[in-house]
């Protein structure tokens, strides 16, 4: 790889110290090239990016995440970001990314996922039992139907979903992840079903939902919540689609929470 270049993360303004050091890292996961950010030291946690979206999109939550003692990996899924294509079905993206856990040891860790991420996480947990010790979905797609004028309407109008300081961000990683992508993803956005897949979780799963919400509605987080055998829901006040960049500190603080009660039942 080459000199490696370390990146800085920022969270919230108030309370924890507010940035801290992200390495870049490359990997070859079984059949894929992943690029993936790690921060922190301790239990691990894999961090899985949304449609046209990157690792970059998780670090507003490193500071609180690393200060909590966990270990952050926040891989570019096949296709996004700067790992190479082509972008993947969900199925055979939660195969890459239980590769990258492999390559790196992992027998247990934590997974979040946002969007088409969430998707991807809550496939790999039903697919692995026993290697998620906890999951966290963040306004997650699998509610099939929406048709693909609407997916591309929403997409092209940031402003009803996305902060305005983030634009420069969301358009980078749209645009190096190109037509072809993006048009995958819309696909397997379009016509993933994540309710089967819920129905078969038995772990412990939060659902986390901006209250204002126009890509995916906060009726698809109550549906999800029917499904699962064991699940929690948090609505983040007063925000849309990316609540981990709208209201990072609220976010950051329902995920070490809900993470932290496995820990500690755990040394009980």
């Amino acid at each position: 790889m080459g000199k490696r270049k370390i990146l800085k993360a920022k969270g919230p303004s108030r309370g924890l110290a507010t940035t801290r050091e992200v390495v870049p890292r490359e990997m070859q996961a079984g059949r894929y090239r992943l690029f993936y950010c790690e921060s922190g030291l301790g239990a691990p946690l894999i961090m899985i990016h949304g449609l046209g979206a990157s690792s970059r999109w998780w670090f507003s939550l490193f500071p609180e995440l690393t200060t909590a003692n966990f270990r952050v990996l926040a891989p570019d899924l096949p296709g996004f970001g700067r790992s190479p294509g082509p972008a993947l079905t969900i199925e055979h993206a939660a195969r890459a990314i239980i590769s990258m856990a492999d390559q790196l040891e992992l027998g247990q860790f934590f997974v979040c996922g946002h969007s088409m991420g969430g998707a991807v996480a809550a496939q790999l947990a039903a697919d692995h039992p026993g290697r998620v010790r906890r999951l966290v979905l963040v306004d997650s797609s699998g509610i099939p139907g929406i048709g693909p004028r609407k997916v591309l309407s929403r997409l092209v109008q940031p402003w009803s979903w996305c902060p305005n300081w983030f634009y420069s961000t969301l358009l980078g990683d749209v645009i190096r992840a190109g037509p072809k992508s993006m048009l995958r993803g819309i696909r397997e956005v379009r016509h993933y079903d994540i309710r089967p897949v819920l129905k078969r979780l038995r772990t412990p799963t939060m659902v986390i939902w901006g209250e204002k919400d126009t890509l995916t509605p906060q009726e698809h987080g109550h549906m999800m919540m029917s499904e699962l055998e064991s699940g929690r829901l948090e609505i983040v006040r007063g925000v849309r689609h990316l609540p981990m960049l709208s209201d990072a500190g609220t976010t950051g603080r329902l995920l070490v929470k809900f993470l932290k009660e496995d820990l500690q039942r755990r040394k009980t």
